[in-house]
C-alpha cells in the first residue's frame, strides 16, 4: 500500500467518524472508493459470522441475501480468494446468481464488485463495492479496493485477537446479532407463505417501508410472533392478536 493511499483511507475514515460518534466503515470506504454503495460482511468460519454493515439501506438487502442464500459475488470472492468483478449485470451474470442479479435490478444497482479480505492465506471476510451504472472500476479505483481490504482485514484481525475462539469480538458481535434476527425472520416468512427467501427478504423491507419502521423492528415483531406478513401486496401485513 503506498503513502498516498493510506493517507486517503485514514483521512476518508477520520471524515466519517467526526459526522457521527460511532464510526461507519462502510461508508467511509464507499466515501474514498468513490462508489454508490459498500458492505462489509465476516466469513471467515468464525461462528456467528454475517455482514457487519452497509453504507446504505439500498444496498443491504442485496448483502443480506448474498450471505443467506450462499449466492453472489461477495460468496464467489471469499471462495476464490481474489477479486471478482460483475460490471454488467447482463445474461450471463443472471445465469450464475439468478436471486441476486434480479434483486439488484429492482434496487437500481448496475454493477458489483467484490474484494476478499484475506492475510497470509487466512480468510476473513468480503468487502463488496456497488454501482447503479455498468462498468468496470478504474485501475485506481481498484488499487484502492485492495487497500482497503487489507485495512478492513488487518482491523477484523485486531478485533480478534482478543476475542475467545470461535466467536466474534464484541465490536463485531452486536452488528452480526442484528442481522442474525433478520436472516431469522426473512427464514420465517419463507416457510410461511412458501416463498425463497429472497423474496421473504423483499416482503419485509417493502413492509418496513410501507409501515415507516426500520427493518430491525419488523424482524423482531415477526420473530416474536408479533406480525406476520400476509399474502397481501408487498407492504401489507397483519398484526397477530392474542
Amino acid at each position: 500500500m503506498s503513502a498516498a493511499q493510506s493517507i486517503r483511507i485514514a483521512v476518508a475514515f477520520a471524515r466519517e467518524i467526526s459526522r457521527s460518534p460511532e464510526a461507519h466503515l462502510c461508508r467511509a470506504c464507499a466515501d474514498v472508493l468513490v462508489v454508490a454503495g459498500a458492505g462489509i460482511t465476516i466469513m471467515g468460519g468464525t461462528a456467528g459470522g454475517g455482514p457487519v454493515c452497509v453504507s446504505n439501506q439500498r444496498m443491504a438487502a442485496l448483502e443480506d441475501l448474498q450471505f443467506t442464500l450462499g449466492q453472489g459475488p461477495c460468496q464467489d470472492a471469499f471462495v476464490t480468494g481474489a477479486p471478482v468483478h460483475a460490471s454488467r449485470l447482463d445474461v450471463a451474470a443472471s445465469e450464475r446468481w439468478p436471486s441476486f442479479v434480479d434483486l439488484a435490478h429492482a434496487t437500481g444497482v448496475g454493477a458489483v464488485f467484490a474484494y476478499p479480505m484475506t492475510s497470509h492465506g487466512a480468510k476473513v471476510g468480503v468487502l463488496t463495492l456497488y454501482q447503479e451504472d455498468q462498468g468496470d472500476l478504474s485501475q485506481a479505483q481498484h488499487e484502492d479496493s485492495l487497500a482497503v481490504a487489507e485495512v478492513l482485514t488487518e482491523t477484523v484481525l485486531s478485533l480478534q485477537a482478543e476475542a475467545t475462539s470461535g466467536t466474534l469480538a464484541s465490536g463485531l458481535e452486536d452488528a452480526v446479532a442484528y442481522r442474525a434476527e433478520i436472516y431469522q425472520a426473512s427464514g420465517m416468512v419463507s416457510v410461511q407463505l412458501h416463498i425463497p427467501v429472497d423474496e421473504a427478504l423483499l416482503r419485509m423491507r417493502a413492509h418496513a417501508f410501507a409501515s415507516d419502521r426500520p427493518i430491525s423492528v419488523i424482524a423482531s415483531d415477526i420473530v416474536a410472533r408479533r406480525l406476520r406478513l400476509g399474502e397481501d401486496p408487498p407492504g401489507v401485513a397483519r398484526p397477530v392478536r392474542g
